[in-house]
């Protein structure tokens, strides 16, 4: 049976006046929002009366085959600190946060504890930002996705324990598998590895390219990806109705550390069956889609399918905020109705479950194919956004208008969907990554051949009009409630005159009102932590997003990429570098060639060294710690643990053209020092 949610439109008026706080944003401690403008509580209060309301299935299987909540154990760390929302409601909706991604935030706050899927599948869910899933071998269990850090996959699976039977009076680990490559899927391994129960024997299976693609993704722009996921996780923003409200995938991230365990056995084929001790899992290679190395798993003796990440209980993204290689939709859509037609359409399988939200079950009772209906409207959604964004690119419209003409033509069977709803992708931003991927960034505009640079161009604009007229103008739109119109003109008096006040404030509480109507966690996010850093004048430390796991797993070949990277060419150039060398692990006994020419440095990995004007020889668990700050190459050197052939002073002139980064540089302009 459903049950009715009916939000109280009365509930979204009672709100604070709108204007400055008392405080004056001195510090980041002491920052606080300003309350929804009565143009946000409008809008937010008209998008309620177009929800489904009616249609509360999610809730249902969030909280379907509970075992045990989490309560006062410490696998609910996650949760505590979402408590506010523990007496609000669907009913109750707060003016600040756009009442869609409310709903979300309640689904997910709804997870929380030990949960069957079905007899011999488990699911640890709300203790993280992903879904730890629980397989029952001949004799123990099967890890699969140990969530993001050490400290909530530990809790965890010692909360699984404690209601999970024994097997020959024990709870030994069998295996574990990683879905793919971003870390809330393999961060907690150690967690899970030093428990004490993984069985000596135990492998640890990922798809194929997992180590490769894992530092593709993290490395190279690693530095630049962690300041940029400030904004898209609003890392400075509290957890409360003005800043986090939820994560889109999963209500939030657990705090802790990083981890890899180092899978030893990659899937290289397309699809493979593994045996863990006696359980079969029929394991798919699906890579280009949600993650560049990813695979899906049938269990064909539970009659079930983890869908991975290329399903859960809302839009994905095709380009995420924080910066990665942008998502190929229309595979993504092919990866789906393969799964249908061979393991739903079939009848071959009674679940579907994956690395977020609830499982889907099929109705006993009914003739209906629920899980078929729920991965048809997951794979036309991400079908429309790439068939409809290139129609129209055919049709002429520009990378910069696809966005918005794509929203105008969503088809109502999506709009009346919560599990198509855009929390982490949307179809405004979807739409521009599928254009970039076919066209690229350039819309063909002769204007944009060779744009002036972003502060150029807005003082353009501001010494055409006048500060002053941009100013009025601004806060015409702004008083009107067109917040988006007043930001375009407020960011362009911010970047010629960053110091002034009264622009950034201006700027910040246009920002804000975007952010409390934004439907999409990203959007909602940027907009908050624009305003935080435009009223502080302040940015906080980039979130690091590659561990000393990830780094010691890195291949060293990819660090050489980076140090490429970091080589400052105008500096190269004025010290006349041009070289060859080479590098050498004992240990592991690989050899990399590199040249530095014409203000530039490029490797590959070699089987023999040709004669070089250097070579390094340096163990790859020294040259790990000398990556993570550990140790440095100057005393390894002194103490004969690493050593150099040839011309030892090529090797100091390289180190003084390389950049440091990090990881502080600005989004929007902070104030001149």
């Amino acid at each position: 049976m459903k049950t009715q949610f009916v939000p109280s439109v009365l509930s979204l008026a009672i709100v604070a006046s709108f204007g400055a706080f008392a405080n004056d944003y001195a510090s980041i401690d002491t920052y606080e929002g300003k309350p929804a403008s009565k143009y946000t509580i409008n809008a937010n209060a008209a998008v309620a009366k177009t929800l489904p309301w009616e249609d509360t299935t999610a809730f249902e299987r969030t909280t379907r085959g509970l075992i045990a909540e989490f309560g006062t154990h410490e696998a609910g760390e996650l949760k505590n600190r979402f408590e506010y929302m523990t007496d609000m409601s669907v009913d109750d909706l707060p003016p600040t946060v756009n009442p869609s991604i409310w709903r979300q935030g309640m689904l997910n706050y709804a997870a929380g504890g030990l949960y069957e899927v079905t007899d011999g599948v488990y699911q640890i869910r709300g203790a993280d930002l992903s879904n730890m899933t629980v397989y029952r071998s001949e004799n123990g269990y099967v890890i699969h996705d140990p969530l993001l850090s050490r400290e909530a996959a530990a809790a965890s699976w010692e909360f699984a324990k404690q209601h999970l039977p024994a097997i020959n009076g024990e709870h030994k680990i069998t295996g574990m598998i990683y879905s793919h490559m971003h870390a809330d899927h393999f961060g907690g391994s150690r967690g899970v590895f030093e428990s004490g129960d993984f069985a000596a024997d135990a492998e640890i299976y990922a798809p194929n390219d997992f180590i490769k693609e894992l530092a593709d993704e993290n490395v190279i722009a690693g530095t630049a990806m962690g300041r940029r996921a400030n904004y898209q996780y609003g890392t400075t923003l509290d957890n409360n109705t003005k800043g986090i409200v939820d994560n889109a995938l999963g209500l939030g991230t657990s705090r802790g550390e990083v981890t890899l365990v180092a899978p030893t056995q990659e899937i290289q084929e397309r699809e493979a069956v593994i045996n863990i001790d006696g359980l079969d899992f029929h394991a798919i290679n699906m890579p280009g889609a949600e993650a560049p190395a990813e695979i899906v798993l049938y269990v064909p003796e539970y009659r079930s399918l983890n869908t991975a990440e290329l399903t859960y209980d809302g839009m994905h993204n095709i380009y995420t905020f924080r910066g990665a290689k942008v998502r190929d939709s229309l595979v993504w859509t092919k990866y789906l109705t393969e799964l249908k037609m061979r393991f739903v359409d079939s009848g071959l399988v009674d679940n579907i479950h994956a690395a977020h939200s609830a499982p889907v079950w099929n109705d006993a009772e009914t003739e209906v194919n629920e899980i078929s209906d729920y991965m048809t409207l997951q794979r036309d959604n991400y079908g429309f956004i790439h068939n409809q964004a290139m129609r129209l690119a055919n049709h002429g419209v520009t990378i910069h208008d696809v966005g918005r003409e794509i929203e105008k033509i969503v088809p109502q069977s999506q709009i009346d969907t919560w599990h198509t709803n855009g929390y982490h992708g949307s179809y405004s931003h979807n739409a521009r990554a599928v254009v970039n991927l076919y066209l690229g960034y350039h819309d063909m505009n002769p204007v944009n051949t060779n744009p002036l640079q972003t502060t150029e161009k807005s003082c353009v604009y501001v010494e055409a009009a006048g500060a002053d007229a941009f100013y009025k103008a601004g806060m015409k739109h702004f008083n009107a409630g067109e917040y988006q119109e007043a930001s375009q003109l407020f960011n362009d008096l911010v970047q010629c005159e960053p110091s002034n006040i009264k622009y950034r404030f201006a700027l910040a509480d246009s920002f804000e009102q975007q952010g409390y109507q934004s439907e999409t966690m990203a959007w909602r996010n940027s907009y908050l932590q624009g305003a935080v850093e435009l009223r502080t004048g302040e940015i906080q430390p980039s979130l690091k997003l590659a561990s000393p796991d990830v780094i010691a797993n890195t291949p060293t070949g990819m660090f050489l990429d980076f140090i490429a990277v970091s080589l400052n060419a105008p500096k190269a150039e004025a010290a006349g570098l041009d070289f060859n060398f080479g590098v050498y692990h004992p240990d592991l006994g690989e050899r990399y060639y590199g040249e530095v020419s014409n203000a530039n440095m490029a490797n590959i990995q070699v089987d023999e060294l040709p004669k070089v004007d250097f070579e390094l020889i340096i163990h790859k668990t020294d040259f790990t710690k000398v990556v993570l700050g550990e140790t440095s190459l100057e005393d390894l050197i002194k103490s004969g643990q690493a050593g150099v052939k040839g011309d030892a002073e090529l090797l100091t002139k390289l180190a003084g053209t390389l950049d440091s980064f990090d990881g502080m540089f600005e989004i929007l302009p902070m104030p001149n020092k």
